[in-house]
């Protein structure tokens, strides 16, 4: 079995959970994920499967969406439900100051310290560990892009944003800086991924429903291929790529991920070099 399923994340449940249950219902042990999923977050997770895991170094980039629940006038120490959480602030805010606020602070291009919870490595130790366990540790800032960060409820202390955004953005990062910046204080009550690129929520199934229509939910890698730009190969063009050629005159207007097809089938991901391409991931 070769290809990707669209899961719907539940709370609770890891992102190695997931992959976990997907090796026992497929059989197959080479699975793997285009981006984690804290627990408490639920939604859409983009699993690979056999193959299909040669494609992810190319889907974890992919822009993503989600729905927030943050809760204002509180502080958490992991910056979600989960950790310790305290009241600082009974001030009251109107939805214009919170728009006015994200308007011109947290939309375009952004820096951004990653949360000290995290699984992000820290001398080869995920920092939420080292946490946990009495240390510290020191978060560098980062450049991420917020393509879109809006309002979409309004019921003070408590607000529902959408936002969309690029590939290692924090969510919880973000209403906590949101809540620091209104000097009242913020933490995500909940949060939900509503796309991965051009895949949405709407397609995908929980775990219980994937056990009973394997075949029937699988994306094949074609058809998650055809979600970027193409090049359509010839026979010359497929036999001088495989020989390690670059093809000359190809006009191709995005450096990656682009998908080569030869014959109806996905065979590669090509890279740019000068004026031509060549391969920079065979796949079959």
């Amino acid at each position: 079995m070769k290809g990707f399923f669209l899961i719907d994340k539940e709370s609770g449940v890891t992102s190695f959970d997931v992959v976990r249950d997907i090796r026992r219902l497929t059989g197959v042990k080479k699975v793997g994920h285009s981006g984690t999923l804290d627990p408490l977050a639920t939604g859409l997770l983009l699993v690979a499967v056999g193959e299909g895991t040669k494609l992810l170094e190319f889907l974890i980039g992919c822009t993503k969406e989600y729905e927030v629940l943050g809760r204002f006038g509180f502080k958490s120490d992991t910056y979600d439900a989960e950790g310790e959480i305290k009241e600082v602030s009974s001030k009251v805010l109107s939805r214009d100051e919170i728009e006015a606020a994200i308007k011109a602070n947290f939309v375009g291009e952004i820096e951004q310290i990653p949360p000290k919870y995290s699984a992000l490595k820290i001398g080869g130790k995920r920092a939420a560990d080292i946490m946990r366990e009495g240390g510290d540790v020191e978060m560098k800032a980062r450049k991420l892009h917020i393509g879109n960060f809006e309002i979409l409820e309004f019921e003070w202390p408590v607000v529902r944003f959408r936002v969309a955004c690029s590939s290692g953005t924090y969510i919880r990062s973000l209403i906590h800086d949101l809540g620091e910046l209104l000097e009242g204080g913020a933490y995500v009550e909940e949060l939900r991924r509503s796309k991965i690129g051009d895949f949405s929520l709407v397609d995908a199934v929980k775990i219980d429903v994937l056990n009973k229509n394997l075949e029937q939910n699988l994306i094949s890698m074609e058809n998650m291929a055809k979600s970027f730009t193409l090049c359509e190969l010839s026979d010359a063009d497929y036999q001088g790529l495989k020989d390690g050629k670059v093809l000359l005159g190809k006009k191709i207007e995005q450096d990656l991920p682009v998908m080569a097809f030869y014959k109806d089938k996905l065979v590669g991901v090509l890279e740019v070099i000068g004026g031509g391409v060549k391969y920079k991931k065979m796949i079959f």
